[in-house]
C-alpha cells in the first residue's frame, strides 16, 4: 500500500507533500505524551480496534518484567489508538522498538473510530516468554494512554487483569 500524502510546509507559502502512515498503537505509545516524544510529531489520532488478535504481557523487557504484545487469536480484540504519523517517525519508533531484534513491524487492518478500515503499521514481539509481568509504572503508562483515548472501561479491565496473571505465551 502507498503511504497517504498530506501537505507540509517547508517555507512560508510553500507546500511539499510528505508521506504519512497509520501506526496502531496498543501499550505504551497508547500514552500521548510518550508518542509525542517519540515521533516528535502526531498529525491525527483516534481509538481503533484490531480484530481477531488478543493483546498481552509476554515480551521481556531490558530491566526483566514484561512489556506488551498482540498475537493472533481468533475471535480476541485489541483495542488501541491510530497514529497518523510521518513515515519518517518510523526512524524514532523503529528504534525505540529495538527493531528487529526485539520487535517486527507489520501491516494490519485495523477499524478506525468511524468503522472505517484502515491499513496500520504496528509492533510485534520477535521473543516471548512466559510467566512476565509488567512494572507498575510501565502498566500505569497504558492504562493512562487508554483512558486518554476513552477505550472501552471493559477493556481497560481486561488490561488489568492480564497484567495481574502470569503471561501465557
Amino acid at each position: 500500500m502507498r503511504p497517504k500524502r498530506a501537505a507540509q510546509k517547508n517555507s512560508p507559502g510553500r507546500m511539499t507533500a510528505a508521506a504519512t502512515v497509520w501506526y496502531f498503537a496498543y501499550g505504551s505509545n497508547m500514552n500521548r505524551a510518550q508518542m509525542r516524544s517519540r515521533t516528535g510529531q502526531i498529525l491525527e489520532e483516534q481509538p481503533g480496534r484490531l480484530d481477531n488478535y488478543e493483546m498481552l504481557f509476554n515480551k521481556k523487557s531490558r530491566g526483566g518484567s514484561a512489556t506488551a504484545n498482540i498475537r493472533s487469536a481468533p475471535g480476541k480484540i485489541v483495542y488501541g489508538v491510530l497514529y497518523k504519523v510521518p513515515d519518517a517517525a518510523f526512524r524514532s519508533l523503529d528504534r525505540f522498538e529495538g527493531v528487529p531484534e526485539h520487535y517486527r513491524r507489520i501491516e494490519v487492518s485495523v477499524t478506525d473510530s468511524a468503522g472505517r478500515k484502515v491499513t496500520a503499521q504496528v509492533y510485534v514481539a520477535t521473543r516471548v516468554e512466559k510467566g512476565l509481568r509488567p512494572a507498575p509504572h510501565y502498566l500505569q503508562v497504558i492504562l493512562d494512554g487508554a483512558g486518554e483515548h476513552d477505550l472501552p472501561p471493559e477493556y481497560i479491565g481486561e488490561i488489568k487483569a492480564n497484567a495481574g496473571q502470569h503471561s501465557r505465551s
